[in-house]
């Protein structure tokens, strides 16, 4: 893992507001228990979205027509055990196809709340031309 520690990760990172980043994607994962007493699950879900990287440290949301551009729910999910949710997660072909372990020297975890946005027309042409087509493409 890019930039932190694994372990602390696998912790709790992964259930608590994580930002991860891959391949000019933000994989936005939260983590929550939901229900009352007898009838509690734990849920996650995440989300994936366009973004570009900044000054190499921040990642920046891609905005065009005001939508976030790539924006969809890639995982989500509710069961019984805090553990047992981890356990799917890491399973799920959620990067690209690719579980976390097979993408887990590649992904980036930013130590950030949800990123900031930055709209289509504010970047290079060349990075522009690169979002069009991926917006063409239905990407």
């Amino acid at each position: 893992m890019i930039n932190a520690d694994l372990d602390q990760f696998l912790s709790s990172g992964w259930y608590s507001e994580a930002t991860l980043y891959l391949n000019g994607y933000t994989y936005w994962c939260e983590g929550y228990v939901k229900g009352d007493g007898n009838n509690q699950k734990h849920h996650l879900f995440v989300s994936k979205f366009r973004t570009i990287v900044t000054n190499e440290i921040y990642t920046k949301r891609v905005m065009y027509n005001h939508e976030h551009v790539g924006f969809e729910i890639v995982f989500e999910m509710d069961c019984d055990t805090e553990e047992e949710l981890k356990e799917e997660f890491l399973k799920a072909k959620i990067f690209e196809g690719k579980s976390f372990w097979e993408v887990e020297q590649e992904i980036a975890w930013y130590d950030e709340d949800e990123p900031p946005t930055i709209k289509l027309e504010e970047l290079d042409e060349a990075t522009k031309q690169i979002i069009l087509k991926e917006i063409k493409d239905g990407k």
